[in-house]
């Protein structure tokens, strides 16, 4: 009798196990599962897509299955870029993939480099962003002349590219993401005083008590917390964390800020907690487990474990 005890208890949690790994894995972010030869995984289909935007998966449909031609794609892909050659696609592959994507969204499709003895509209969109940069002192004359080479060269030492003077396909690229970063770095500084309001405000709370279903300011539960503290920032969030984690803008892990909502599976399959980022590797919730508002380490065992993703809203200032 004791053996059958024994053995049932085993089977639960072998099946228990498996079955957390499973509903983990559908709801993990795209690139948190390293893919090759042989898996079947939603990130696969992913994976083809995005290799086929750059020109190296020819199909209309993407499936889940890595197959030859999926390998194939993506040793092309990691050999063009100095990769190694391996056809396992993860985290790294993924991003390198977003990058090259957006860069080849920036350049246009007659792209050609552009010179001196050029003239024109795309001169003078060079011009003016060698002059958003500070760099062109020069006034904007539409001529690629003496001035504008210096003023390329200039930027082009500045940023460890090849000094040519001429604004070729990477220089192009550099100088467009450095020019609409002067735009993201004052938005960004605006995000970042927000976040930091947002982290006060919310540690006000640590030691709340924790009550299922309350959102009081009294009490709260994990999804009834993220929705009293970002309500004050002009979010209205709907009441729960699978809710919450279906809306926003997905967020990778290594480009977290405080902020941002955090989700884990834990007691139920999917999302089922949510807690708010708020810097160093550490996020603020309120927990059942603890039995208040509380601030915790996302690598503590438990919720490194059960991590699930993580959505950004569009925070405004309560003032």
């Amino acid at each position: 009798m004791k053996n059958r005890i024994h053995n049932f208890v085993l089977t639960f949690v072998l099946v228990s196990s498996i079955l957390f790994m499973l509903t983990t894995s559908v709801f993990a972010d795209i690139g948190d599962t390293t893919l090759k030869k042989g898996m079947e995984h939603p990130d696969v289909a992913a994976l083809q897509e995005k290799l086929n935007m750059l020109g190296y998966f020819e199909s209309e449909e993407y499936i889940n299955q890595f197959g030859p031609k999926t390998e194939a794609a993506l040793k092309a892909f990691q050999k063009d870029n100095g990769l190694k050659q391996d056809g396992i696609a993860g985290k790294d592959t993924f991003k390198l993939l977003s990058l090259k994507i957006k860069q080849s969204e920036i350049l246009p499709e007659d792209f050609e480099p552009i010179q001196e003895g050029d003239n024109g509209d795309k001169v003078v969109d060079i011009q003016k962003k060698l002059k958003n940069l500070n760099i062109f002192k020069s006034e904007i004359n539409s001529i690629y002349d003496q001035e504008t080479i210096d003023a390329v060269l200039t930027f082009q030492k500045a940023n460890a590219l090849p000094q040519t003077g001429i604004v070729d396909s990477a220089t192009l690229i550099k100088l467009n993401t450095a020019s609409g970063d002067i735009t993201a770095d004052r938005a960004s500084a605006s995000r970042r005083l927000i976040n930091a309001k947002v982290v006060d405000y919310a540690k006000q709370f640590i030691g709340v008590p924790y009550k299922w279903g309350a959102s009081s300011g009294k009490a709260f539960d994990c999804s009834g917390f993220t929705v009293y503290i970002m309500k004050k920032f002009n979010v209205d969030l709907q009441r729960t964390a699978s809710s919450q984690f279906s809306n926003g803008s997905k967020v990778e892990k290594q480009d977290l800020q405080a902020g941002d909502l955090v989700f884990f599976t834990t007691y139920k399959k999917g999302p089922s907690h949510v807690g708010i980022y708020i810097g160093d590797n550490k996020f603020i919730h309120a927990s059942s487990g603890v039995d208040h508002v509380t601030v915790t380490d996302l690598d503590t065992k438990y919720y490194r474990q059960r991590y699930l993703g993580a959505r950004r809203y569009n925070l405004t200032d309560s003032k």
